[in-house]
């Protein structure tokens, strides 16, 4: 039984997992060496001609309280503070509407977030929720962002929820400095 129970939270741990490399694969274009100054910058909202996504919802992935409606805001400063942490504020026409904290950390040219991620068994029962976002920028100075979401639940050795999904965009740099404050909502 002890050798089974092992064997099933391994083989869990090691499915709908992802990792810097593997959604760094997903990204078409290379990201260049990830530095405090290149990061940090003002970049669009939106993608032309998307209308479901936002930069900023897509960094909700790891505080859904904090999403906004897509026509809501259409910049997003990000600076990058310390070594494992970043600010993300949200304008609109230079107005600052919100503002979040992600905690992360570097690797591979990109900056890591994980928050949100847990595991846990009760009983018979195990399920498991992964998140995962990394930011960087492309040659332009451009913002690369890939995240994954999965999330499995188990009975015993039988799966009985799985949801998975990966989002990858990339979100262009309108400066390097954030738009005057003029109020907090």
């Amino acid at each position: 039984m002890k050798h089974f129970l092992t064997l099933l939270v391994a083989s869990f741990l090691l499915t709908s997992c992802y990792t810097t490399q593997s959604l760094a694969n997903r990204v078409e274009s290379e990201p260049v060496v990830l530095t405090k100054t290149m990061l940090t910058g003002l970049y669009e909202n939106k993608i032309p001609d998307d209308q479901e996504n936002s930069l900023w919802n897509d960094l909700c992935l790891h505080f859904p309280k904090k999403s906004h409606d897509v026509l809501e805001g259409n910049q997003v400063y990000i600076e990058y503070r310390e070594d494992k942490t970043i600010t993300a504020e949200l304008y609109q026409y230079g107005r600052l509407i919100d503002t979040m904290t992600l905690k992360g950390t570097p690797k591979d040219n990109y900056f890591t977030i994980r928050r949100g991620s847990s595991f846990f068994t009760i009983l018979l029962i195990t399920n498991k929720v992964s998140k995962k976002t990394i930011l960087g920028n492309d040659a332009n100075a451009d913002l690369i962002l890939a995240q994954g979401y999965s999330s499995n639940t188990m009975l015993l050795e039988d799966q009985i929820g799985d949801k998975d999904g990966t989002v990858t965009a990339t979100y262009m740099r309108l400066g390097d400095t954030r738009p005057a404050k003029t109020s907090f909502q």
